[in-house]
C-alpha cells in the first residue's frame, strides 16, 4: 500500500511539473508572438516612453515631440528644410563650374495625430525584418553608409537610441540602418519614407477623432442664437430640426455637408493676429446621443489677400487654417441655418 501510495504521489508531482512546464511555455511562446518570422527586436519600449525623435539628412532636420493631454496622444514637428529656389536644377556635367544652386530655408511646424501615432508604435518598440551582422567598413559603399540618408534618433525612457539610415536593399522595398553597436539591420522602407516625408505623411489633415457617422445630434450656436440638428435614421446626410426629428431638412443638410468638408491646410500655433469673439462665425458641438463627441470653432480674420478663415477643435489643439472657398460656403450659409 505505501508502495501504491508513493507512486501516485510520484504521478501527480509529475503532472503539476509537466504543467507547470507547459505554462512556462505557452507565455515564452505568447511573448513572441508579435514577431513575425526573421523579424529582430532592435530595441524595445512605448509610444509614451518616448520624450523625442529626430531625423537629420543634409538638407532636412525633423523634430517630433510627443504630448499628452486629456484627449490623448499627438504630436508636434518641427521640419527645418533648404529647398531649390528653382523647379529646374541645371542638368548633371551641364556647367561643371557653375555654383549650386540656390536654396530657400523653411520653418514647417505642424500637429500630427492618428498618422504619427503609428508611426511611433513602429519606433517603439523597433523591428526590423532581419539582422544582418556587422559589415566590413570596406562595404560601406554596398550599403549605402558612405553617403547616409540621415540619422534617426530616439529618446526612449531618458536614454538616446540612434540609428543610420543608409541605402535601399536590392529590389528597393526596405532600408539598411546601422546601430550605433555596428550592426545593420533590414528596416521596413516604410518607416523611413514616413520620416523623409513627414510634413505630408503625418500632419494630421482632420479636423476631428471621430467617424462623421459617429454622429447623431448637433448643437450649432451663432451669436446669441442656437440651433439643434439631429441625423435623420437610413438618410444618408440626411438632418433634421431637433423639434422635428423625422422632418427632413435638406438646406441643414446641405450646410452640414458643406462643413465636414472643411480639413486642415496648415496647422498655425500662434496667429499673426489676435483671434477674439468677434472673429468667431460659428460654433459647433458634436454628440452621440448623450456623449458629447468633440467641437468645432470657425474664425474669419483679414489676410494678405482677402479673409482667411482658421477653425479650432480639441482635437487638433491648435489653429487650423482651412481652405478659404470651402470656410465661405459654411460661413455663407450659416444665417439660413441658425436664425
Amino acid at each position: 500500500m505505501n508502495g501504491l501510495k508513493g507512486q501516485i504521489v510520484h504521478l501527480a508531482l509529475l503532472g503539476v511539473a509537466a504543467v507547470a512546464a507547459f505554462g512556462v511555455w505557452s507565455r515564452d511562446d505568447s511573448a513572441q508572438v508579435t514577431l513575425k518570422p526573421n523579424e529582430v527586436e532592435v530595441w524595445g519600449g512605448s509610444p509614451d516612453s518616448v520624450s523625442l525623435l529626430s531625423f537629420d539628412t543634409p538638407t532636412r532636420k525633423l523634430r517630433i515631440e510627443p504630448k499628452k493631454d486629456d484627449s490623448g496622444r499627438y504630436y508636434v514637428g518641427t521640419l527645418e528644410k533648404d529647398e531649390p529656389t528653382s523647379p529646374h536644377p541645371p542638368a548633371s556635367g551641364a556647367d561643371a563650374g557653375a555654383p549650386p544652386p540656390a536654396t530657400k530655408h523653411e520653418t514647417v511646424r505642424f500637429i500630427g495625430v492618428k498618422a504619427a501615432d503609428e508611426m511611433m508604435k513602429s519606433f517603439a518598440p523597433l523591428r526590423a525584418l532581419r539582422e544582418i551582422g556587422k559589415i566590413d567598413a570596406a562595404r560601406a559603399e554596398e550599403f549605402g553608409f558612405d553617403k547616409p540618408e540621415g540619422t534617426l534618433k530616439l529618446t526612449l525612457g531618458g536614454k538616446e537610441q540612434s540609428l543610420v539610415i543608409g541605402g535601399l536593399t536590392p529590389g528597393g522595398g526596405e532600408r539598411y540602418a546601422k546601430a550605433g553597436s555596428g550592426d545593420v539591420y533590414a528596416l521596413p522602407g516604410e518607416v523611413v519614407q514616413n520620416l523623409l516625408f513627414a510634413e505630408s505623411r503625418l500632419t494630421e489633415r482632420d479636423l476631428q477623432g471621430f467617424k462623421p457617422d459617429e454622429v447623431t445630434r448637433v448643437k450649432i450656436i451663432k451669436g446669441s442664437k442656437s440651433r439643434d440638428l439631429t441625423r435623420v435614421p437610413n438618410k444618408v446626410e440626411g438632418w433634421a430640426d431637433a423639434a422635428t426629428p423625422t422632418k427632413l431638412d435638406e438646406t441643414a443638410g446641405n450646410w452640414m455637408s458643406k462643413l465636414g468638408r472643411l480639413h486642415v491646410q496648415d496647422w498655425v500655433e500662434k496667429p499673426a493676429s489676435a483671434i477674439g469673439p468677434d472673429n468667431l462665425i460659428v460654433s459647433v458641438a458634436y454628440f452621440a446621443g448623450t456623449k458629447q463627441l468633440g467641437t468645432l470653432e470657425l474664425y474669419k480674420l483679414p489676410g494678405e489677400k482677402g479673409n482667411d478663415y482658421f477653425a479650432k477643435s480639441a482635437y487638433g489643439r491648435w489653429y487650423a487654417k482651412v481652405v478659404t472657398s470651402s470656410a465661405e460656403q459654411v460661413e455663407q450659409d450659416a444665417g439660413s441655418i441658425v436664425k
